[in-house]
């Protein structure tokens, strides 16, 4: 097995169209051949795509027992499993077969968690889970829940990703006590406690965000929970395993995903282009010359190419296209 290091973003791509070819082994016959173009383009765009994916195959030989020759083939196939697909992502992003580097053990991470949750989204899909309560959770992009109801508690548990919670009441309240379960959101950072409420929970780095469209929610750092702090509709914040943020008055596009779209008011370009790269598979960069042009109006997560196009008309800026998976937005001129 070649030794010689793969760049990190072929490696992301490779694995991107792992899963991909992997789902496609339960879509249409005219959508399972679109992906195989599509894949076929990619690896042919570039000697590194081909590598990169010679050495996928090589670790699924080893998985397998196989032939390398015969893993290519499996692994093209469209019979192949989603769940083959994504434990093979996974062991490649954490090391296996040196496929991805150490700092980007996130994707492996991820992979595990889309893998192991009870309910899961991929990149710029969105899905509704109806609880056994009727509580309703939609899961944003790049989204892993687990949802684990007991006889004292109703708890959602955010791996990973966003979602917008329209809770219910509970109608099998605690036996011992009577009172009805709580209902908990708990993410790497602690928990938030609906009070019979619309809101959001975003899973960020290091960070949990939070939105309330209706009703309220209870804010609760995990090492300092007697640091909460109530949101009311209308209000957003955010908190640390530490301590929580100030309260802030409710962007109205934060909860716009929800509805397929991306709203921006006055945003700098840079972050807008981050936000849309939560939606679209690849690398989407922007220029430091344009990172500070500012972006206003509504836009379609569904079509992120049309987005982009929609920015050359608005902007000053040109979309340099390296290969459909690695785009730079660059000041004009």
């Amino acid at each position: 097995m070649s030794t010689e290091p793969i760049p990190p973003t072929v490696a992301r791509e490779a694995v991107h169209w792992l899963l991909e070819l992997g789902e496609a082994s339960s879509a249409s016959e005219t959508q399972t051949q679109h992906t195989q173009q599509q894949w076929q383009a990619w690896l042919a765009a570039d000697p590194q795509h081909a590598r990169a994916w010679q050495r996928i195959a090589e670790v699924d030989a080893q998985l397998r027992g196989l032939p390398t020759p015969v893993a290519l083939q499996t692994l093209t196939a469209p019979g192949m499993g989603r769940r083959h697909a994504v434990r093979l992502a996974v062991l490649l992003s954490a090391g296996t077969g040196g496929l991805l580097a150490a700092q980007h053990s996130d994707l492996g991470s991820y992979a595990w968690q889309q893998l192991a949750a009870d309910w899961s989204t991929t990149t710029g899909q969105r899905r509704e889970a109806v609880l056994a309560d009727g509580t309703r959770v939609l899961l944003n992009t790049a989204t892993a829940v687990d949802v684990r109801y007991t006889a004292t508690e109703r708890l959602i548990v955010l791996r990973a990703g966003e979602i917008l919670v329209q809770s219910a009441p509970d109608h099998q309240p605690d036996a011992a006590t009577g009172a009805p379960r709580p209902l908990r959101v708990r993410t790497a950072e602690g928990l938030v406690r609906a009070l019979g409420t619309r809101f959001s929970v975003h899973q960020q780095d290091g960070r949990t965000a939070v939105a309330v469209l209706q009703g309220a929610v209870e804010l609760l750092p995990a090492q300092y929970p007697q640091r909460s702090l109530r949101l009311d509709a209308g209000e957003q914040s955010h908190f640390t395993a530490q301590e929580v943020g100030t309260t802030q008055e409710l962007q109205q596009a934060s909860a716009a995903w929800s509805e397929g779209m991306l709203v921006a008011d006055d945003m700098p370009l840079a972050e807008f282009l981050a936000e849309l790269s939560r939606y679209r598979s690849g690398v989407l960069r922007c220029a430091p010359d344009a990172a500070q042009l500012r972006v206003s109006g509504s836009y379609p997560l569904a079509d992120t190419d049309r987005v982009l196009a929609a920015l050359t008309r608005s902007l000053p800026v040109d979309i340099h296209t390296r290969t459909r998976w690695w785009v730079t937005v660059v000041r004009r001129g």
